[in-house]
């Protein structure tokens, strides 16, 4: 019964899913009917997609210490929409990114737009550990939100929702301007390995790893919606004190008060919810 067997490793995580293609499947195993995907089953799978390749970007990347991000607007001088807020983080970024290499360092950084419904404008950022007053000197603009990572990690829960914020702004806008998100460009990516795994039974548990846990969380199995077979999806991550399951901690919508900067623990996002299990 083969099926195929895809790792990723990013950073301190480990990301493994098998699953059977078209091509690759044995003629005796079960398939469940599908009909032709609907345009939602579509918009699940892209952004799921989405999530995972900027999921790998951050734990490839980044780690325990470097920043999460938000920078405001003031009210009465905020942008109309994500065209203007693009020029003005495109500009800080530049600056900064000046600014710490005077001090031998690299800056690396991803963000996304957030524009609201009803008028919000915010930058989501994930970015190097740096000196926050030069952060401060960059955006003239409004407030500016900082919390370290500590998530041994595996910043899952931060890729979700900066994928949401930036789905937010698409349909506030209608379109989809420029781009989901921004990454600098001396970002590693992680590539996967795929490979046949000519086995007589199709593996339906996640395998740890020594040296690993298994995030129970991130186990996934069910019928592909798309292929009509079976999958298995889970991730491991590398040993390691301190840190587990933290990220959730630097997700905050705490309204803007100025231009400041400072630690927040506890602050979830009232629209958080449990998502929902899907196909690779």
């Amino acid at each position: 019964m083969p099926y195929i067997e895809e790792t990723c490793e990013a950073g301190q995580t480990l990301e493994i899913c098998r699953y059977f293609t078209y091509r690759i499947h044995t003629k005796g195993e079960k398939r469940e009917p599908r009909g032709k995907p609907t345009p939602e089953a579509q918009k699940r799978v892209n952004q799921r997609k989405a999530e995972t390749e900027l999921r790998r970007l951050m734990n490839a990347n980044f780690r325990d210490g470097d920043f999460l991000v938000r920078l405001d607007f003031f009210k009465q001088n905020a942008p109309p929409g994500s065209k203007e807020m693009q020029e003005l983080i495109s500009k800080a970024m530049r600056n900064l990114k000046d600014a710490v290499k005077r001090d031998g360092l690299d800056l690396k950084y991803l963000y996304v737009k957030e524009v609201g419904p009803r008028g919000g404008r915010h930058i989501h950022a994930m970015l190097t550990k740096i000196d926050p007053g030069l952060l401060q000197k960059c955006w003239p603009h409004g407030g500016i939100h900082i919390d370290p990572l500590n998530s041994g990690g595996q910043y899952r829960r931060i890729a979700a929702y900066f994928i949401k914020y930036a789905l937010r702004t698409e349909e506030t806008e209608g379109e989809l301007v420029g781009k989901r998100w921004y990454p600098s460009r001396n970002l590693v990516r992680p590539k996967a390995e795929k490979k046949v795994i000519p086995a007589k039974k199709f593996r339906e548990e996640a395998k740890t790893r020594k040296g690993y846990t298994l995030e129970k969380e991130s186990v996934k199995s069910g019928i592909s919606e798309f292929t009509g077979y079976a999958y298995l999806s889970y991730t491991l991550i590398k040993d390691q004190e301190g840190g587990k399951d933290a990220d959730r901690r630097h997700l905050h919508r705490d309204k803007p008060a100025g231009a400041r900067k400072g630690k927040r623990q506890g602050n979830v996002p009232d629209e958080r919810k449990k998502g929902k299990r899907g196909s690779p």
